[in-house]
């Protein structure tokens, strides 16, 4: 076989110009699209890395929340126990206080119930014994008592203390013109001792004063003589009921 060197020259040419076709119209596609598949899946791994240590970030952090959760829990908890611990210790402390208030109102209310009692009888006693006082204070009053009375009265105008007396000579002022003293008397009274009334009367209040009387039985022994608003006593009934009512304030 003859070996022809043209034809080994067309084909290495043939050769040379498919090489390059592929290289042109080929190989650098392919190369181009490997080389972007390459690229992208290069980015993918990245994204992913990427993903995967934000993913590990956001757990650590979930995981540090969590604990984080868990300590602010029990702290609430323990919180909740001391405060629950104090609103019981405060709320026994207010059943004693209340309990301990009300023993001490129902003494004061038993105190109060055994001294009002107790006032109950010593006043029924003591009305009683008023009574029977009066009783026999009325069995011993007689006219020559009650004259005895109308002198220490007259005694006592003569002697009277200066407020008193300017008292008197107020009411009496007060008084219009022609008006009375008003005597009250247990007994009737004769003239004289009318007169020494009238005088005694006059002389204290600092004007003439006639005196009218009237028989009063509730006055045991003894006159209540009134000047307008101005009261003078000597009578059993109202010294009885003045130690009566100085024995009930008492």
């Amino acid at each position: 076989m003859q070996f022809d060197w043209t034809t080994f020259v067309l084909e290495v040419l043939n050769f040379l110009v498919l090489v390059w076709i592929l290289k042109r119209f080929l190989y650098r596609p392919v190369l181009e699209v490997l080389d972007a598949r390459q690229a992208r899946v290069q980015d993918e791994m990245a994204q992913a890395a990427r993903l995967q240590q934000e993913g590990a970030s956001l757990r650590q952090q979930y995981e540090e929340r969590l604990a984080h959760w868990a300590q602010e829990r029990e702290q609430l908890r323990q919180q909740l126990q001391q405060e629950l611990a104090q609103q019981r210790a405060a709320g026994a402390a207010g059943i004693r206080q209340s309990l301990a208030d009300e023993e001490a109102k129902a003494r004061v209310r038993n105190a109060a119930m055994t001294a009002s009692h107790e006032a109950e009888l010593v006043r029924l006693a003591a009305g009683e014994a008023y009574r029977n006082v009066a009783a026999m204070l009325g069995r011993l009053a007689s006219p020559p008592l009650t004259a005895s009375l109308v002198r220490l009265l007259v005694e006592d105008l003569a002697g009277l203390p200066e407020a008193q007396r300017a008292s008197l000579r107020s009411a009496a002022e007060k008084l219009v013109a022609g008006a009375r003293a008003e005597v009250g008397s247990a007994h009737a009274l004769d003239d004289e001792l009318l007169r020494e009334i009238a005088r005694g009367v006059s002389a204290a209040a600092g004007r003439d004063l006639p005196v009218t009387v009237s028989v009063e039985p509730t006055l045991i022994a003894g006159v209540r003589v009134a000047v307008g608003e101005c009261l003078l006593h000597a009578n059993l009934a109202d010294e009885l009921a003045f130690f009566r009512h100085q024995d009930g304030r008492g």
